[in-house]
């Protein structure tokens, strides 16, 4: 039971990492690619015409709680 704790934190905190590095690659191609930063810009077809599953706020939304009952389901199965 600890290993599997232990492999889930390792698996948690590289999602985190590699969601701060891509949100941070993001962002530095927008501001190259815009210019004028106080200026809004036309969201993408593609966001457009997805707008929930192309969100990164929502698959965040997602894998947290996927993760989230993971974990509940786990500890209800180990002590119960």
């Amino acid at each position: 039971m600890n290993l599997f704790v232990d492999i889930l934190a390792i698996v948690i905190i590289g999602v985190l990492a590699f969601s701060l590095l891509y949100s941070f690659s993001v962002a530095r191609q927008h501001k190259a690619v815009s210019g004028n930063l106080g200026h809004d810009q036309q969201i993408s077809k593609p966001v457009q015409k997805n707008i929930y599953t192309r969100n990164p706020i929502f698959i965040a939304y997602g894998i947290f709680f996927a993760l989230l009952l993971f974990i509940i389901l786990f500890f209800a199965i180990t002590f119960y």
